[in-house]
């Protein structure tokens, strides 16, 4: 709960990367039972059916195993994955630098690694393979650790009297400072760095285009010698506009499920105690909600995320390229919400921020019980999706876009049926297995963005820039189409942005 040191050095051992090293996890319950859903129409083979991923979210089972079975506090790592080509020519004289990525994950700041898990890894080798095979060009690519749940997370007053908010944001940006300070030795070039990130990495991004606006303002719009990224890549980016738990009250609970009195206790206790009970507190969060989230904290410059993409306050210099999925609420409902009156209680506890007021005009006005399509959504499920897609990522990446509209690019990922996080095995496909179209699309996009600051369709097309008009290209399973216009319901987004 503290903002991270740089270690010890040893030269006695040799760091290789063996083994799988975590940090501290937890997994709502709600989210678990989705797994299964989320496996079987992650298959592109697999025919979606509404009424068919909905029976299988409410049948799913929490999947065995110990979450926490490779984690441990110390695991601040980041993984360098280098072109050979590229290493060996960093020990040459005559080295020429390359670009670099590095990558946040994402996983409502409770869950997730730098190596991703399940079905999808985040092994780079696809990326890699179209920036050489299509640019004759390489690039670097970093994976990060950051602390998650409680340890990320924890922002209450006692926590904040002898400690660091936004511990996790602070590990991410440590990270990308090592990289300033040491990518060279790999071959890559600090003044060439895009940072992207997916869901909460995503958000993560954007908190670090706000800071990197602060820091400008500090120390003047020309000094460049604290620029941690030059461009940035935000895929369905995580931003809930009103409070989705209490930072004190978070606080209180978790020491009580640890049974530490204060602070100084909580520390004392054994480190397995204190996984034991984050992964406690963050099994039971209610419905569709990871209750964790950063606070506005003046010392580090992490803002507010709409209100300050609106109000400009974010590093313009950064070239931006914003992303989301045309399903985003897919998995966020509570099958057991049937009645209006259920649907506000889930409100209440999926959005706690929302008053009384504010509930009343969502379920009347903005989200109300009208059932034939017309609005986007067909029963109370789908009413629940539209709500946590839209609130939590259309709306974040509709604000994105919009702040940066002149110089940005955006594409939205439409294979079917685009649920939150399944484009993520499109970006890290691996060329040992045959592309799709899509595949081949998002992953083109994604290197020459990362190359040259301007994604590129096959045949070399440029993006359009998303400008007034808001145009996107939209990843389909055929391939990319390009100079779609912005779907996002703009009128829902200025209500969010309303409350904000």
């Amino acid at each position: 709960m503290r903002a991270p040191q740089t270690p010890l050095k040893n030269r006695t051992a040799v760091q290789t990367g063996a083994g799988t090293r975590i940090c501290p996890q937890g997994r709502p319950k709600w989210q678990a039972k989705t797994l299964m859903a989320i496996g079987k129409y992650s298959n592109p083979t697999v025919p979606f059916t509404l009424e068919g991923w909905v029976k299988d979210i409410e049948n799913g089972m929490v999947p065995p195993g110990d979450i926490n079975a490779n984690a441990t506090e110390d695991c601040l790592l980041l993984d360098v994955h280098v072109p050979k080509k590229v290493l060996e020519a960093a020990r040459t004289k005559n080295k020429k630098s390359v670009p670099v990525l590095v990558f946040i994950h994402g996983g409502g700041g409770v869950l997730g690694s730098k190596d991703g898990s399940g079905p999808t890894l985040f092994e780079p080798s696809g990326i890699l393979t179209q920036a050489r095979s299509t640019f004759n060009q390489d690039f670097v690519f970093v994976t990060l650790n950051y602390r998650l749940g409680a340890f990320g997370w924890l922002n209450s007053a006692e926590v904040l009297a002898d400690g660091d908010a936004n511990a996790a944001l602070l590990d991410q940006r440590f990270a990308l400072q090592w990289v300033q300070d040491n990518i060279h030795l790999f071959g890559g070039s600090k003044e060439h760095v895009t940072v992207m990130g997916e869901s909460g990495g995503g958000s993560s991004v954007l908190h670090h285009l706000i800071a990197a606006g602060a820091d400008r303002e500090r120390r003047g719009k020309t000094c460049e010698s604290t620029k941690l990224f030059q461009q940035a890549i935000s895929q369905s980016p995580a931003d809930v506009p009103v409070a989705t738990g209490d930072p004190d009250e978070l606080y209180d609970e978790f020491l009580s499920i640890l049974k530490a009195d204060d602070l100084d206790a909580a520390r004392s206790m054994s480190s397995a105690a204190v996984i034991a009970a984050n992964a406690a507190q963050v099994a039971a969060f209610p419905h569709t909600n990871y209750v964790h989230a950063p606070i506005v904290d003046s010392d580090t410059s992490f803002g507010p995320v709409i209100k300050s993409l609106q109000q400009g306050k974010f590093d313009k210099s950064v070239k931006v390229m914003a992303a989301h999925n045309i399903f985003e609420g897919g998995f966020f409902f509570d099958p057991s919400v049937k009645t209006d009156a259920d649907f506000d209680e889930w409100l209440k506890r999926s959005l706690p921020g929302l008053d009384e007021e504010q509930r009343r005009e969502l379920a009347e006005k903005v989200y109300p019980p009208v059932y034939d399509g017309s609005l986007g959504y067909v029963d109370m499920n789908t009413r629940q999706m539209a709500v946590w897609g839209e609130s939590a990522y259309d709306c974040t990446f509709n604000a994105i876009s919009q702040a940066t509209k002149d110089k940005s690019y955006a594409y939205e990922f439409g294979v079917s049926p685009g649920f939150h996080i399944q484009d993520l095995s499109y970006t890290f496909g691996t060329p040992a297995t045959a592309m799709r179209p899509s595949q081949k699309a998002l992953q083109l996009a994604i290197a020459s963005f990362v190359l040259k600051g301007v994604p590129v369709l096959e045949g070399g097309n440029e993006f359009p820039i998303f400008g007034d008009e808001g145009l996107l290209v939209n990843i389909t399973a055929a391939g990319a189409v390009p100079s779609v216009p912005n779907n996002v319901n703009q009128t829902r987004c200025e209500w969010w942005t309303s409350i904000a």
